[in-house]
């Protein structure tokens, strides 16, 4: 039997790889809300972008998102619908639906 024993010096560094991507599975763990941080890293955004998207309501509070004193959690699952734009189609069939109840409401008070 033939033992290679420049390999143990290699032992070291295996371990701090397999450290390392046992660092990153844990990372991969699939998780329902994600700080401000993890959400822009998440969707490949700065963070000043995300808060930019807040303010400007294209995230919306209770939808997107909640906040409880000074923590944003983003709802993960209503993000991917955002990047696929489902939330938009979703808006856009209720304020028809809302618009079309106005109507109707108008027309049976005339």
């Amino acid at each position: 039997m033939n033992v290679n024993f420049d390999a143990l010096d290699k032992i070291p560094t295996m371990i701090e790889l397999l450290n390392k991507v046992l660092e990153n599975q844990k990372n991969l763990v699939d998780r329902k809300w994600l700080s401000t941080k993890q959400t822009a890293e998440y969707l490949g955004y700065s963070k000043d972008a995300i808060d930019k998207k807040v303010k400007e309501n294209e995230f919306l509070e209770g939808t997107h998102y909640y906040q409880r004193a000074s923590k944003r959690m983003f709802d993960k699952a209503m993000l991917d619908k955002w990047v696929i734009g489902i939330d938009m189609i979703d808006a856009c069939a209720n304020a028809d639906m809302n618009s079309t109840i106005n109507n109707i409401i108008e027309e049976l008070s005339a």
